[in-house]
């Protein structure tokens, strides 16, 4: 007797694909950060959360939580799936019409849940892609890199990538990707153009106003250095007068 429990016991730990309320692999995303995510039965420390106990009643047997993987596990696991009758933990099995994914649907919050014939658990319908920590990882970085025009992926505050290929705008009209990756419509493109040259790219006039009037008096030329005074009349008549023996 003793053996037979023992043997039972081990089937119970290789085969733990035949308990599986809901596959691992969603289950597992969240699961041990303390906290009931929405495809999870059950959290380690969360007992009065879990659903193990009412799901248990409806499959009419004793069942704990299996928090490795938040789920619910039976202490007794006599299953046989494929057999086209659902027995015990079993949620479905292909050819038994008493299906039980549709109540544990209910209890994990009117979720679509389907018959898995393989594992005779429940497969979730529409799952989210964010529901995986990974992925929400992955769209955080995403927005932290800053774009890069003309490396063909089209990135943050970008509309189109590469530059001068068809696009279509937001508002569903055909355009051309412009050097800045802007996707514009044909008759846009040249007003882009002329706001690109008329751009300002010098100083602003009035600066040499500005330095000019800023000047210091040392800086400032007298007139005396930049006007010569007119020659008297002496001067001018010595003038002629030696131009007559040069």
């Amino acid at each position: 007797m003793h053996m037979k429990k023992t043997v039972m016991l081990v089937a119970l730990l290789l085969m733990p694909v035949v308990y599986a309320q809901l596959d691992w692999s969603i289950t597992d995303l969240r699961c041990g950060n303390g906290k009931m995510d929405q495809f999870e039965l059950c959290e380690k420390g969360l007992e009065n959360e879990s659903i193990c106990g009412k799901l248990g009643e409806n499959l009419t047997i004793a069942m704990a939580c299996f928090d490795k993987h938040c789920t619910c596990v039976p202490k007794v696991n006599p299953v046989y799936c494929g057999n086209k009758r659902r027995d015990y933990i079993e949620m479905c099995d292909a050819g038994d019409p008493d299906d039980r994914c549709p109540f544990l649907g209910q209890l994990m919050g009117n979720l679509t849940l389907k018959c898995n014939p393989k594992t005779c658990g429940c497969d979730i319908v529409d799952i989210p892609v964010d529901y995986s920590p990974s992925v929400v990882e992955q769209f955080k970085n995403a927005t932290q890199k800053a774009s890069s025009c003309g490396n063909k992926k089209v990135e943050r505050d970008e509309d189109c990538d590469p530059p001068n290929t068809l696009c279509t705008t937001a508002t569903k009209d055909p355009g051309v990707c412009t050097q800045k990756c802007r996707c514009l419509r044909p008759d846009q493109l040249d007003e882009a153009e002329k706001k690109e040259e008329t751009a300002p790219t010098s100083a602003p006039t009035g600066a040499a106003e500005n330095v000019t009037e800023n000047a210091t008096p040392s800086e400032t030329p007298k007139a005396s250095e930049t006007q010569k005074e007119e020659p008297g009349f002496f001067a001018r008549l010595w003038d002629w007068f030696v131009g007559l023996f040069s």
